[in-house]
């Protein structure tokens, strides 16, 4: 039998009849299906760039002033060494329990030592002195933002009265603290939380002291009741200045404090 050499061009099958072969020698030789190109798979789209809330890296990287850690007070309180004075800062915006809030309180002290470590640097943004002179500031350790770090583990909780003084952070501190809450981390892991604000209320009303009572006024006329209440001199007409006792020898008492002459504008009383 004769081998038929065919060359494999074309996509339709080819019968080759050479001469001597008869019909049932004849071989067909149908070319191999070419399989068609699969549709290129597209290549996954690059993740979209993430945008975050959180502004304290950038503003870390500014050229804010620098101190070194002295001691922490509590949750929200530290003393600074900058430029050779100690400084008290009170962190903006955020308010820690109270130290006697137990264990919230002492927590969030033990929490700050640890991100502020004595003799560590920080970096602090001022936005406002409170009442009691301390400086009210945004307190940065390692390119963080301690004050949103507190209330992102639920050791510090938004002090909403003041949150003004925190503009390109507020939105990063009230989203940190909704999911503090959620996952009741820390101070949140109670019912009824307390805040630190209403606690500290509550506590200076029920420590209040009594108001000490007024002595009884003397009105007698005898000369022991004289020399309880000193003249300084004599008075005429009405009496209005402290410690005076008027032509009848009365006492005048200690609350006025008008004139010597019976109201009369231009005199003095001993104060």
């Amino acid at each position: 039998m004769i081998v038929a050499a065919v060359i494999v061009g074309c996509n339709s099958p080819t019968t080759v009849q050479p001469e001597n072969l008869t019909p049932q020698d004849q071989v067909v030789i149908v070319p191999p299906q070419v399989a068609e190109d699969p549709e290129p798979t597209p290549e996954p789209a690059p993740p979209a760039s993430v945008t975050t809330t959180d502004p304290a890296p950038a503003l870390a990287s500014l050229n804010l002033p620098v101190a070194t850690v002295v001691s922490v007070g509590d949750g929200d309180t530290l003393r600074m060494d900058y430029q050779g004075q100690t400084v008290t800062v009170r962190f903006a915006c955020i308010d820690a329990p109270e130290t006697s809030q137990t264990p919230w309180g002492p927590a969030a002290t033990e929490r700050l030592r640890q991100l502020t470590p004595r003799g560590s640097t920080i970096q602090f943004r001022e936005a406002d002195t409170d009442r009691y002179g301390r400086m009210v500031a945004e307190v940065y350790a390692g390119g963080q933002l301690v004050n949103l770090q507190m209330v992102q583990e639920g050791h510090a909780v938004v002090y909403t009265q003041f949150l003004s003084s925190c503009p390109d952070t507020r939105d990063a501190l009230l989203a940190a603290e909704q999911q503090a809450r959620q996952q009741r981390l820390n101070f949140w892991n109670q019912d009824n939380p307390v805040m630190p604000w209403d606690y500290r209320r509550s506590n200076r009303s029920s420590t209040a002291p009594e108001a000490t009572p007024e002595p009884p006024k003397v009105t007698t006329t005898s000369p022991e009741a004289k020399d309880l209440t000193p003249s300084r001199a004599p008075v005429q007409g009405s009496c209005e200045c402290p410690y005076d006792t008027d032509s009848a020898g009365r006492s005048c008492g200690a609350r006025s404090s008008y004139s010597r002459s019976g109201g009369s504008e231009g005199s003095s009383c001993y104060l």
